[in-house]
């Protein structure tokens, strides 16, 4: 039988969590021939393959495919390819899904609602980590530490733009827009969704769908995500002009501002205060954004919140800098999904 339900699982070295996220999507409330799972590894390194195989073994509904290219666009790249279901669902392996009925929702809201793309919440969920990763997440669920535009921790429902976070679509939509673009090393689902809402297609959001991810529990944790997430903004906006924003600047100016700062103590005083200026109204939204953040938490954590605007802000603009001035690199292989199980 034709599956209802496909669940591409992107993976990398995620032993730690598969056999989780795996467990969610097989408790999933679907009829067992509604749904199949498809585990694209990229080369891991750890066991994620062999506990893969071990959970396939028992459910004939899993499938695991091999991701030569290992980065996560080639992977979705080829789950897209391979999938038989009506709907497919891009789902990471470190994020839990909160409710069994989630993806019985997708396949409603899809027919209810007669959207191309749903896109879903993705709230951070602290379970283990120390007190620097509830920072975190209080720093990137505050409107100053994500774009404006985005609803990925949203609660709301109804039509949203696809650039929100799409992540479920009709099998069609691929057919109409093409196949993710391996060559992207961060934002591919960001370029995949602006190519959906270029052609006009309609999305739709709802918190149903919500997916939960852990937020990185050091700031060195939070620099380097967000280092990927700058070059990745910068090559879709190299791809695609029209996508670019004066948002995507702030980081940006906030980068290129800091060695006139460090210089301040030298400049004729007009200068030194033109220059500081900027920077004391960031010092002071800062601590106002995480003043907000943390009235339902501890105020302790105010300090923390701050410190992470920052390190986010700085790793974006460094990150769009790189992006910028660094050549675009090319898919060197073809993303085809041949192989029905990954190589030994």
């Amino acid at each position: 039988m034709t599956p209802r339900v496909t669940v591409v699982l992107p993976v990398r070295n995620e032993a730690a969590h598969i056999e989780t996220i795996l467990g969610d999507v097989l408790g999933q409330d679907l009829s067992h021939a509604a749904l199949e799972v498809l585990v694209v590894d990229g080369r891991s390194t750890d066991d994620t393959r062999e506990r893969v195989r071990r959970v396939a073994s028992g459910d004939g509904r899993v499938r695991l495919l091999d991701n030569p290219m290992r980065l996560s666009s080639a992977a979705r790249a080829i789950g897209a390819e391979a999938a038989r279901g009506d709907f497919v669902a891009f789902i990471d392996g470190h994020c839990r899904i909160p409710s069994p009925a989630m993806l019985g929702d997708m396949v409603r809201l899809f027919e209810q609602t007669d959207a191309d793309c749903l896109a879903r919440p993705q709230p951070l969920v602290v379970t283990d980590g120390g007190v620097r990763a509830r920072a975190i997440s209080a720093a990137r669920h505050a409107r100053f530490g994500h774009s404006l535009r985005s609803e990925i921790y949203g609660d709301t429902e109804g039509p949203v733009s696809p650039l929100s976070s799409g992540a479920m679509y009709r099998r069609e939509v691929f057919a109409a827009v093409g196949n993710y673009d391996p060559s992207f090393d961060a934002c591919e689902d960001v370029e995949f969704n602006y190519r959906v809402a270029a052609a006009g297609l309609k999305a739709w959001t709802s918190p149903r769908l919500a997916v939960t991810y852990e937020p990185r529990r050091t700031y060195r944790g939070l620099w380097r995500q967000m280092l990927r997430y700058g070059i990745g903004r910068a090559r879709l906006h190299r791809t695609h002009p029209a996508a670019f924003s004066l948002e995507s600047l702030v980081p940006v100016f906030f980068v290129l501002g800091l060695p006139l700062l460090a210089a301040a103590p030298l400049l004729p005083t007009p200068y030194r205060w033109a220059v500081a200026a900027p920077y004391a109204l960031y010092v002071v939204l800062a601590l106002l954004f995480a003043a907000l953040a943390c009235l339902r938490r501890s105020p302790t954590l105010i300090p923390l919140v701050a410190l992470a605007f920052p390190v986010l802000h700085g790793g974006l603009g460094v990150g769009y800098l790189i992006g910028r001035l660094t050549r675009f690199p090319r898919a060197k292989e073809p993303v085809t999904p041949d192989a029905r199980t990954a190589p030994a």
